[in-house]
């Protein structure tokens, strides 16, 4: 790539930034102009966000009454396990006592029943329940999977709802019953037994937990059969509710925590999220006031920004950029020759003898000298270089692009020249002399710090020879 493609890319990348800056005053402009339709959507959204707040302050409400309700219901489950593991081998007669204790303290549980190895011996209530009797797990593929999954985790499952087998519909929590293999010490390895099933009453357990389809102007809706959370099917309530997105009218879901499962219940009000706010009419009526008051703002925002970044960049003297802006600049080109093979000349320009002129003419006379020398070195360079004052009387000059060194020595003869003439200051003519010192990126070093470094000594080497 030629040095006219380097500056062409370099100026190109100037102008990007540019037209950044345009772009975000013509965003402020359109921010302006559409300020009071984005405050009225603002307010409603709000509005919308205190009512699903509310609504899902109901819903963990309702979730905490449930989760406490299944926790006490799944008690039972434990207890009868327990006593299973204890007693070993049942008698009818004592199943039956303690299944009717169990089930005396507890209103939602329908039935509890023993099945060693997979298939139902005991039942409690007799009555109505005698079809369950005998039947083997392994056998009734509605169920089987469930089981089978007990089995294999050795954990409770909330199964349901299931279809039963007497008729109607139930949760069912089932349990492993796991017996020492050495009776003697209950610390020894434990074998699978068969599983403890306590039916819950569906509707009574949702109904003491103040969950219905529709209930004080909310919708509820449970899914998560079997404990399968998002993957298992609907267990209440309207499906949308979940499979619509919120921002599409959906509920708002939180879990439901079982034993080695989860549920999840959403819930939105019956009317839908619809919330309306006074303050979008009040917006709405002096909008077109405010909107321009702030776009107006916003520009001299803007306005202030630039000017304060380009007072922090540039030297307040002479205009031109400082050391901060230097390095960002040489930064650029550094970047820049990695891409293109391109470098740059560093060129130090140093005063010599400047602290007599403050001292004999003035510091006002000493600023115009400065002010000046900036002018000639800007009348030397092109507009692709880069001419910035870092110090009292030092100046450095960046050219892009690869030169011969001949071509260097001469840049740095020029610049001397023109910067050594002397200075008229009202009836004063000053005579002032320059020194220069240079350095070629990446030929003579390859950092920033570096090549800062290499041309300042250069040119403080030319300032002890002509002293």
């Amino acid at each position: 790539m030629t040095q006219a493609s380097g500056v062409k890319e370099l100026t190109l990348i100037r102008w990007k930034h540019r037209m950044m800056a345009g772009a975000v005053v013509a965003f402020v402009c359109v921010l302006g102009m559409t300020l009071t339709a984005y405050i009225s959507a603002l307010l409603t959204e709000n509005a919308h966000k205190r009512l699903q707040n509310e609504t899902l302050a109901r819903l963990s409400e309702a979730r905490a009454r449930l989760e406490g309700t299944i926790s006490a219901t799944l008690y039972i489950s434990q207890g009868l396990v327990s006593f299973t593991a204890i007693n070993g081998e049942l008698t009818q007669r004592q199943f039956r006592r303690f299944a009717e204790e169990l089930s005396s303290a507890n209103r939602h549980v329908k039935l509890i029943a023993l099945a060693p190895g997979n298939v139902v011996r005991y039942v409690h209530p007799l009555l109505g329940n005698l079809r369950v009797l005998g039947l083997d797990y392994s056998k009734t593929p509605a169920q089987w999977p469930v089981v089978k999954r007990v089995m294999d985790e050795r954990r409770t499952v909330v199964a349901g709802p299931v279809d039963l087998v007497q008729g109607g519909r139930a949760l069912i929590a089932r349990s492993p019953v796991l017996i020492p293999m050495n009776e003697d010490d209950g610390r020894s390895e434990r074998r699978y037994w068969g599983v403890a099933s306590v039916v819950i009453d569906m509707d009574a357990l949702f109904e003491d937990a103040g969950i219905r389809p529709e209930m004080s102007g909310y919708q509820f809706a449970l899914r998560g059969a079997d404990g399968l959370g998002p993957a298992g099917g609907m267990i209440l309530g309207d499906p949308a509710l979940f499979e619509t997105p919120l921002s599409s009218g959906g509920g708002v879901i939180l879990p439901v925590s079982l034993p080695n499962g989860m549920w999840q219940m959403a819930s939105r009000p019956v009317g839908g999220w619809v919330a309306t706010s006074p303050e979008v009419q009040i917006v709405q009526l002096v909008g077109l006031g405010v909107t321009f008051a702030i776009a107006l703002l916003s520009v001299m925002v803007v306005i202030a920004q630039q000017r304060a970044r380009s007072m922090a960049l540039h030297d307040a003297l002479t205009g031109l950029p400082n050391r901060r802006l230097l390095e960002d600049r040489l930064e650029q080109l550094a970047a820049l020759g990695e891409r293109t093979g391109l470098g740059f000349q560093v060129f130090f320009v140093d005063l010599n003898a400047f602290k007599p002129i403050n001292d004999t003419f003035g510091h006002a006379v000493g600023d115009l000298v400065l002010q000046e020398v900036g002018k000639r070195l800007r009348a030397e360079t092109r507009d692709s270089d880069t001419i910035a004052r870092i110090g009292g009387d030092e100046f450095v000059v960046v050219v892009p692009g690869m030169t011969h060194h001949q071509t260097t020595a001469n840049i740095a003869a020029r610049l001397r020249e023109a910067v050594s003439e002397p200075v008229r200051a009202g009836d004063n003519i000053i005579a002032i002399r320059a020194s220069v010192g240079w350095a070629v990126y990446p030929d003579d070093a390859t950092t920033i710090p570096e090549i800062l470094e290499l041309a300042d000594q250069r040119m403080y080497r030319e300032k002890l020879a002509a002293a």
